[in-house]
């Protein structure tokens, strides 16, 4: 079979690796599409894990299904590249991300590749028939809603909330998105790209060009926000958004910064009003469900937010979309 391989420093290549075969409980897929990640373009969080098969969007066509796996060949499916143990304490606290299973447990090679081995533990806990009707290209969006919707429900939007969207690229503006469907009054989107900005209006949400707490109160009818969400890793933006969190606020933090590259903070603004500072990171197999029921009932869309389609071949040409910002959402095809 062909995959991709990420050799460091930006720079892929597409090589014969040997087919995958399923052991017990395992399966192979074919795959169809995959989509590019943030992550995936992270030169300093892949480059140490180089050369390495990038890829965690995958949906497939069952291939190969090793005895007791619970799929059928031409099965068409969503896999989930982690999957945690359910059992340990951080599971049982609800923090399944952190558990030491899911961070152990990978698709073999990885999404961009066309064949995919999917171990016991995933394919038992977190590979999804995908509904009749749902294209593979709503597949691939699976993940991404599942992280946002663990980060929303950790930040405790629902219904009536002010929520403020800080950056508004293919996942700011699923999460502008999802928090309308999760019951948020309002929701402002911050995006100084202009090019940008009618996407995130076209959703209801009000957009502005900069973190203005006074701005920001206009629009949210005289108030701050209860969640503030930072889709970006720009510092100053990242300090900005402290900025524009009320009393009891939740400042969430959804994009990493390299580690060891400081970023100034003015924690003084939310002392006084108890400003709460989060991260988040991935989603549990409860997301990743919920992710497909919305999905699969219309209530989130995320109509445009794949903007190119690269066949598998020109793997190189969608990098290069997906690092430039030409491409909003690239989603390679097999």
């Amino acid at each position: 079979m062909r995959a991709a391989i990420y050799h460091g420093g930006g720079r892929l290549s597409i090589e014969e690796m040997a087919d995958p075969v399923s052991g017990p409980g395992e399966i192979v897929i074919r795959t169809r599409q995959c989509g590019i990640c943030g992550t995936d373009l992270m030169e300093w969080y892949q480059d140490t894990k180089a050369p390495v098969v990038l890829g965690h969007e995958p949906v497939g066509d069952v291939v190969a299904a090793g005895e007791g796996a619970p799929f059928a060949v031409g099965d068409r499916v969503f896999v989930h590249h982690h999957v945690p143990c359910l059992e340990c304490d951080l599971c049982r606290r609800g923090r399944d991300t952190l558990c030491e299973t899911f961070r152990r447990t990978r698709i073999d090679p990885g999404g961009l590749a066309e064949y995919v081995r999917v171990p016991a533990e995933n394919t038992a806990l977190d590979v999804h028939r995908l509904p009749d009707g749902m294209s593979d290209e709503t597949g691939t969006l699976i993940e991404p809603l599942a992280c946002i919707l663990r980060g929303q429900r950790l930040a405790g939007v629902g219904e009536g909330a002010h929520v403020v969207i800080v950056g508004a690229g293919s996942m700011g503006l699923i999460e502008a998105e999802l928090a309308l469907v999760l019951g948020a009054a309002r929701v402002v989107v911050v995006e100084p790209n202009a090019d940008r900005r009618p996407a995130a209006a076209a959703l209801g949400a009000t957009v502005l060009p900069a973190c203005d707490p006074d701005a920001v109160r206009n629009a949210l009818g005289g108030r701050l926000a209860d969640q503030v969400i930072v889709c970006t890793h720009v510092h100053a933006a990242m300090n900005d958004a402290l900025h524009l969190a009320g009393p009891a606020g939740v400042v969430q933090y959804f994009a990493p910064t390299p580690p060891g590259e400081m970023v100034p903070l003015d924690l003084g603004a939310v002392f006084w009003r108890e400003v709460e500072i989060q991260s988040t990171y991935s989603a549990g197999p409860a997301d990743i469900r919920d992710a497909i029921d919305l999905l699969a009932a219309g209530r989130v869309r995320a109509a445009g937010i794949v903007t190119h389609h690269v066949p598998f071949a020109e793997v190189d040409e969608a990098f290069r979309l997906a690092r430039t910002g030409e491409a909003l959402k690239v989603v390679i095809d097999f």
